[in-house]
């Protein structure tokens, strides 16, 4: 209890005492105990101006506030549209049965889960999804509840290594290979993908760049690779599984130690005789290929906020400016007036992408002439529009190259 005390207290002193911090101060206090425990709850109420009327009616109002101790991982199934369409009830319905959770309740006897439901994950394009802590599954099926479950205990309890060495700026390197990780790559299995390229890059000690990048823009494709070597085109290979990727790595690179080639090429020779009659889920298309799932959707698109997706790092801000990062920022702040800026904007008939389509340049003029010390900025990220999935999109790609805002 002590503990918890100086938790709640260094709580305080980090959000203020005011009643306009009580919702600061319960998000935090959830992120520590991931609930709102009754002691701290009347900690905060001797200790700030907060009441503890103001504390009940706003942690019983917003669902994300709970009042009973959670299991020791969560599960968030996902109801928003595309889910929903899906069966997201009905996968919501097998994991209560699969864990044995009893009416009116969310956390299963043994508190090792708790089940909840969310509005979106982002991974509309792989409906129904799920998330148990910062696991992402995917086209989840009622039958293979139990199946998930295990996997994600496996993984728990046997965690696979993490990143091996840091690739990024590789000496003498032969190439670059990109993986995407936007939010369906990951939930697809790109994140094991990636781990596996690295892993064979550096047992083969074979000089590659391994570049993360943000969504690739086809999803359905997914987990993504492009190969890329000087004087040749790139190469796609979609659908991609960690098993897949030595073989895809051997036929582009080769290593510059003798040794490790002629083990490399010794063992690709013993796996390619006893793996020759599986099936391969890996698809390879050329980038200059047309008719393929890749270039057929792919191919005529214009991309404007998200120009360089697939192509750019999504933390690489020296690139960013690189490519033109900041550009209309820098003119903004340099060239014009906030008038002639929001003449720009207006001019432009540049909308809110919500189903409202509310113009920019009436927004930003309602802003600006409010008259006050402080404003702000509220980015909503919802995705209850029905098939609308784009903010969260727009969030994970990359950081809009703000030059499509004044050409």
């Amino acid at each position: 209890m002590e503990n918890s005390r100086k938790i709640v207290e260094k709580i305080i002193q980090e959000k203020g005492k005011t009643k306009n911090k009580v919702i600061p101060i319960l998000q935090a206090i959830q992120h520590e105990f991931n609930y709102l425990p009754q002691e701290a709850l009347e900690y905060v109420c001797e200790n700030t101006e907060i009441s503890p009327a103001q504390i009940y009616g706003i942690s019983t109002f917003y669902s994300q506030f709970r009042h009973k101790p959670v299991g020791e991982h969560i599960i968030k199934v996902c109801v928003g549209t595309a889910c929903h369409v899906k069966g997201a009830m009905r996968v919501y319905d097998a994991f209560k049965r699969e864990l044995k959770i009893a009416e009116n309740e969310d956390t299963d006897a043994e508190k090792l889960f708790t089940l909840d439901k969310v509005a979106c994950l982002g991974c509309c394009t792989i409906a129904p999804v799920i998330q148990i802590d910062n696991t992402t599954y995917g086209h989840v099926e009622t039958d293979g509840i139990a199946n998930i479950l295990a996997d994600f205990l496996s993984a728990k309890n046997n965690p696979k290594a993490k990143r091996i060495a840091n690739f990024d700026s590789v000496a003498n390197s032969q190439g670059e290979v990109r993986v995407g990780l936007g939010s369906c790559c990951v939930a697809s299995g790109s994140q094991d993908v990636k781990n596996e390229l690295e892993r064979t890059l550096f047992e083969n000690k074979i000089s590659v760049d391994v570049k993360q990048v943000g969504c690739v823009g086809i999803c359905n494709q997914v987990p993504l690779l492009e190969v890329h070597k000087q004087g040749e085109l790139p190469v796609f290979y979609s659908k991609i599984k960690p098993e897949e990727v030595n073989q895809i790595i051997r036929k582009h690179f080769k290593s510059k130690n003798l040794f490790h080639r002629f083990k490399s090429n010794f063992f690709s020779f013993l796996e390619e005789k006893i793996v020759q009659d599986l099936p391969k889920s890996v698809r390879r298309y050329a980038s200059n290929k047309r008719d393929t799932p890749v270039s057929e959707f792919l191919d005529g698109q214009i991309n404007i906020a998200t120009e360089y997706r697939g192509e750019i790092s999504p933390t690489n801000l020296e690139e960013y400016r690189r490519l033109g990062g900041f550009k209309a920022f820098e003119k903004c702040l340099n060239e014009y007036s906030s008038e002639q800026i929001i003449e720009i904007i207006d001019n432009s008939g540049l909308r809110g992408r919500g189903g409202g389509g509310f113009p920019t340049g009436t927004k930003w003029k309602i802003v600006k002439n409010i008259n006050s010390d402080t404003k702000y900025i509220i980015c909503n990220g919802d995705e209850g529009d029905p098939g609308a999935f784009m903010d969260v999109d727009c969030s994970f790609c990359s950081w809009c190259n703000q030059r499509s805002f004044l050409y």
